[in-house]
């Protein structure tokens, strides 16, 4: 008696779970993506504006820096623009931009 619930059981929380993380990618911003650091210097500050506001937003990176080679997944919350301009912010002082791209259809920017 116990195998007849035990079974039907299993098989509820593995359609639970499956529910779950099929949830979880569908609730991604189209928005997101992957930022790639192809230049020869260390990335110390990333900002992301739609491209009708006048100044930059806050610095996405924070307190972290991406090294050469590296990659970063930045991911959205609120708003629902999807052109953005994109600045870059080099240790060595250089400055990288992007203007006008469309991050509902761009899955990953890339500075070189």
């Amino acid at each position: 008696m116990i195998r007849t619930i035990a079974s039907p059981l299993i098989g509820i929380l593995m359609l639970a779970s499956l529910a779950v993380a099929t949830t979880t990618s569908a609730l991604a911003d189209p928005r997101d993506f992957t930022l790639v650091n192809q230049t020869d210097g260390i990335i110390t500050h990333l900002y992301v504006s739609a491209v009708n506001t006048s100044s930059w937003e806050e610095d996405v990176l924070g307190r972290d820096i991406l090294s050469p080679g590296e990659s970063v997944d930045i991911y959205f919350t609120g708003g629902s623009d999807c052109v953005y301009d994109i600045k870059v912010l080099v240790l060595d002082g250089r400055e990288g931009y992007l203007y006008g791209v469309n991050l509902c259809t761009t899955s990953t920017v890339t500075f070189s």
